[in-house]
């Protein structure tokens, strides 16, 4: 009875804690960007949190204190992942912080059933809900990073095509806006998280410039590719030369480059093949070409020693 009393005591505690924090606390802006539910389009629109739920997400959001130095890196993962609804940062921290609190009260909880009797259980179930509770902090972290780079590697994938399109659509009159517009809207089918970039970069153009679209776009993945091909855009808009000419070069060098990573690839494999060769196939191999010669000489040495125990 005196255990069941105590984890009461400690769940109304923490609820009434809880609770005032979420009262008491408000909603941090997220620095950065303007919200992207302006800069989609209708069609790729997401949607952010329930409006009864929003309080809700943003209590649990601030319930445990967030170091200044990550905060910038976790907005980059978020629009890295195409996490681009309006709460998606409180959403992350609140999944996050409900894990941690989780975690820490059920070892309180598993602590209190097992009593103070049994000191050695106590702190092996205490040394278990501490490494269950940092991994629990560090655990989203983790996936949230693996999303991102796996998008990015997508767009990357489908960028040379993207280039493409575009060139083509270039040559034929149109302007590069009108062309990414275009273009974004057909790599929804093919390329889909590409098709969402181009579209942002669009409307960004339309609210802002071009050069500010493409700098948030190259901001906004990080990757070498993209950089690369917002400084070429931006510098040829300044010098006044041929756009067409430069993404179309481009666009060539982007598939060379892809040519050259998939033969280095399959130059990697011939050094990868080598393992299971010499651990599946020359063993059977060597038991094929020595078998039998191992025997011959096993049963001429038996025979050996059959005469000479004769004569003993």
């Amino acid at each position: 009875m005196v255990d069941l009393v105590t984890v009461a005591i400690f769940v109304a505690i923490a609820s009434l804690v809880w609770l005032a924090a979420r009262m008491l606390l408000r909603p941090r802006p997220v620095p950065g960007y303007p919200p992207l539910s302006e800069i989609l389009p209708t069609r790729t629109r997401l949607e952010g949190t329930e409006p009864g739920n929003e309080a809700l997400v943003e209590g649990l959001a601030a319930q445990l204190p967030q170091t200044p130095f990550g905060g910038e890196d976790l907005d980059k993962d978020l629009r890295r992942a195409g996490s681009y609804r309006p709460h998606a940062r409180s959403r992350f921290l609140a999944l996050r912080n409900g894990l941690v609190i989780l975690a820490v009260v059920a070892t309180g909880a598993m602590a209190v059933l097992i009593g103070p009797d049994h000191q050695q259980a106590v702190l092996w179930g205490l040394g278990i809900g501490l490494v269950a509770t940092v991994m629990c902090w560090s655990l989203p972290r983790v996936v949230l990073a693996m999303q991102a780079a796996r998008r990015v590697q997508r767009i990357r994938t489908g960028l040379p095509d993207a280039l493409d399109t575009i060139s083509m659509c270039l040559r034929g009159g149109i302007s590069l806006q009108e062309c990414l517009a275009h273009v974004g809207r057909e790599m929804m089918s093919v390329h889909p998280d590409l098709g969402v970039e181009l579209l942002i970069v669009n409307q960004q153009s339309e609210i802002n410039s071009f050069p500010f679209a493409m700098q948030q776009f190259a901001a906004r993945i990080d990757a070498p590719e993209v950089v690369a091909l917002a400084a070429l855009v931006i510098q040829s808009q300044r010098l006044g030369t041929g756009v067409v000419e430069a993404v179309c070069e481009f666009a060539d060098n982007l598939r060379l480059k892809r040519r050259q990573l998939a033969e280095a690839k399959a130059g990697r494999a011939e050094l990868f093949l080598l393992f299971p060769v010499v651990l599946c196939l020359v063993p059977s191999v060597l038991l094929i070409l020595w078998g039998p010669s191992l025997l011959e000489i096993w049963n001429f040495l038996q025979g050996m020693e059959t005469p000479i125990r004769t004569g003993l």
